[in-house]
């Protein structure tokens, strides 16, 4: 069954019970002095906090201690990124409430570490059996739980960490590393980078986050692969070019294994290898070199003089038990703070509760890997769920635990604009629902069955998202009515002015910026337009000029009167077309007026009844077939289908770009 467009009342109070308890937090923040401290009297004896770790493979590295707790809490607040963990802990204890609501795109990583670590510490201090649950070891990598503790602790309350299975844990076991020979050194890739951290060439070390560097406003799905070669040529450096090193990021399912891609350092600079990060990469680096003994010192100890020295680097701890301003300011915000519109809690489904059990259950576990057809059917699970399970495959298993409208609209997305079959099979499922009174509704079960369990608004946001997040979609030459800077041109992620390469430009959420500090002759700031005629506004200044105060450059993109010229744009005109084609299908006929409305080159007349809208599934359905068409073509197409309409229906300045090649589950920075 197809997710609901609605929110489930259940959803709906949950939301409600978050936005009431942020502000009490806010509000009682203003009421009592514990931003000093002084607060040890009237919270010593009261509450009790545990926190827990749950490992890193789903559900089944819970100790039998942490699952007591669990069991008998007054309040469990969770931190897990993981469906299938979060799933048990909710069966465990069905009030369990979700701390990853206070992550947003808009605020800094730290304010919602503090929000949430205050969190926690509201029930504790409401003299509550409080328990507060991170994913892997809840004490490494993990500062809001750390910060409650250290608070707890300062204020008199009974505190408790429990230990759970750690990265580093995992890592060791996959790649059968012992650290009590040569060392080992954990170290964050953005740590590392922005406190020029120096690296123990010969020990063990672990490079942790490679794929959300520099990311400080965090969202549940965010990467930040496109600072990875900022990473690398750091790394080469110290190891040379081709230093042998392990991509790796450990199993989260039963049926999963480890993911370890040896290969070196250089490897790491190909634009294929960016496809491979996840939110969960690390590159393991193995010793370089072994050190010296000291065998003066291995005498005075009486130790065998062969033993090789574990060197440790300490690294000074954060003051994480102090509420400064800024700590104040974060907390002070929840008075008026409401969960994000972009927040998805995780559905409690069948998949995530059978991968739970057998997580939990090695007898289950064994039966299902022996014969996972007929246990999951034992087991109630549907078809769908069958098939999603028994491929294996991390992503697929994670969109079948949770069914987050905008991971499968991605999916979803990405398929239509790489594959005419399944794009055209598309088209004849929405022929059949078009005159259905639950049309849409048919579709979207069609989909679902096809393995995308979405909403139309997340679908219709992706392609926006995706559009706004690369150059590549603007490929094209833009006239400026600047004279001295005559053009620019953008070639996939190569932007040029006047034939010259621009360098270290910057595009982020459709707006372009380059400086001269690096080399340019301008310093530069562009935004590009969601209209028509794909313009472009801004800013353009000399190396010695002062920013302009208002946009002193304008741009129109120029069309070529062949068609496209190249296989990128045929992708985004493919991709445009197939935009197209989902409207049509999906929104209802009346909306593709508001479309020609937003993009100036539909007439409002065109898509008034339901025939002219079949005429526009047969353009989109040639497009999609025939992905060489060129716009001249459709254009005449339209025009003798509609000469007697207001207006031009598809016009050459319609060619939007978009493409969709690349799968993007958080929209990065593109450093190019």
């Amino acid at each position: 069954m197809a997710v609901s467009q609605t929110m489930s009342q259940m959803e709906m109070e949950t939301q409600k019970r978050w936005n009431c308890l942020s502000s009490m937090i806010g509000m009682e923040a203003k009421k009592r002095d514990f931003f000093t401290g002084n607060v040890t009297a009237s919270c010593a004896g009261k509450g009790r906090l545990v926190i827990l770790g749950s490992g890193i493979r789903c559900a089944g590295q819970f100790t039998t201690e942490a699952i007591s707790h669990i069991k008998n809490a007054d309040k469990v607040l969770y931190c897990i990124s993981d469906p299938v963990t979060e799933t048990y802990i909710r069966d465990l204890f069905p009030g369990a409430m979700d701390l990853a609501v206070f992550f947003d795109g808009s605020k800094d990583r730290y304010d919602s570490c503090v929000q949430m670590a205050e969190a926690c510490l509201f029930f504790a201090r409401q003299g509550l059996y409080t328990v507060a649950i991170f994913p892997g070891h809840p004490g490494i990598s993990s500062l809001p739980s750390l910060r409650a503790m250290q608070i707890a602790k300062k204020q008199g309350i009974c505190t408790e960490m429990l230990p759970g299975i750690s990265l580093e844990d995992s890592l060791f076991s996959d790649l059968g590393i012992d650290p009590s020979y040569y060392g080992f050194q954990v170290i964050g890739a953005t740590d590392f980078l922005l406190f020029d951290r120096r690296l123990m060439t010969d020990a063990h070390v672990v490079i942790k986050h490679v794929g959300c560097i520099g990311e400080q406003c965090v969202t549940p799905t965010g990467v930040g692969a496109s600072n990875l070669s900022i990473l690398v040529k750091q790394l080469q450096k110290v190891y040379g070019l081709d230093y042998g090193v392990v991509h790796y990021y450990p199993s989260q399912y039963p049926t999963c294994k480890p993911f370890m891609d040896r290969r070196p350092l250089s490897d790491f600079l190909k634009s294929e290898m960016y496809k491979t990060i996840t939110p969960f990469s690390h590159i393991y680096i193995p010793p370089m070199s072994t050190s010296c003994i000291n065998k003066e010192m291995a005498v005075q100890l009486g130790i065998a003089c062969d033993l090789n020295m574990a060197l440790r680097l300490g690294v000074p701890t954060s003051c994480l038990d102090v509420y400064g301003p800024r700590e104040k300011q974060a907390i002070t915000d929840m008075t008026s703070w409401r969960v994000p519109s972009g927040y998805w809690r995780t559905p409690m489904s069948s998949a995530s509760r059978y991968l739970a059990h057998i997580g939990m259950d090695v007898g289950v576990l064994q039966r299902h890997m022996l014969s996972p057809l007929s246990v999951m059917t034992m087991h109630g699970l549907s078809p769908f769920e069958t098939t999603q399970i028994v491929t294996g495959d991390p992503l697929k298993l994670f969109l079948t635990a949770k069914p987050d409208p905008t991971y499968a609209a991605h999916a979803l997305v990405t398929r239509l604009c790489v594959d005419p079959v399944f794009a055209s099979s598309c088209v004849a499922t929405g022929r059949r629902c078009q005159y259905e009174a639950d049309g849409e509704e048919m579709l979207g079960r069609w989909l679902c069955q096809q393995g995308y369990e979405t909403t139309v608004d997340a679908v219709q946001r992706v392609f926006g998202e995706i559009q706004m997040a690369h150059p590549s979609m603007w490929i094209g030459s833009y006239t400026t009515n600047i004279s001295d800077v005559g053009s620019i041109q953008i070639q996939g992620s190569k932007i040029m002015i006047n034939n010259e390469i621009v360098l270290q430009a910057m595009f982020k959420n459709g707006i372009m910026t380059w400086s001269s500090t690096c080399g340019n002759v301008y310093n530069a700031c562009i935004k590009f337009l969601h209209d028509a005629k794909c313009t472009i506004e801004g800013k353009i200044w000399g190396c010695n000029e002062q920013e302009p105060t208002a946009c002193n450059v304008t741009g129109e993109k120029q069309f070529t009167t062949g068609g496209p010229s190249s296989m990128l744009e045929r992708t985004i005109n493919f991709g445009f077309a197939t935009k197209l084609l989902w409207t049509a299908l999906t929104k209802g006929w009346a909306c593709l007026r508001s479309v020609g409305d937003n993009y100036k080159g539909l007439s409002a007349s065109v898509f008034a009844d339901i025939e002219k809208a079949n005429v526009a599934l047969t353009i989109a359905e040639d497009v999609l077939l025939k992905t060489k068409i060129d716009f001249q073509t459709i254009t005449q197409l339209a025009s003798s289908q509609f000469d007697a309409m207001e207006g031009t229906w598809l016009s050459a300045d319609m060619r939007c770009p978009f493409t969709g090649s690349v799968f993007i589950p958080h929209v990065p920075t593109v450093c190019i």
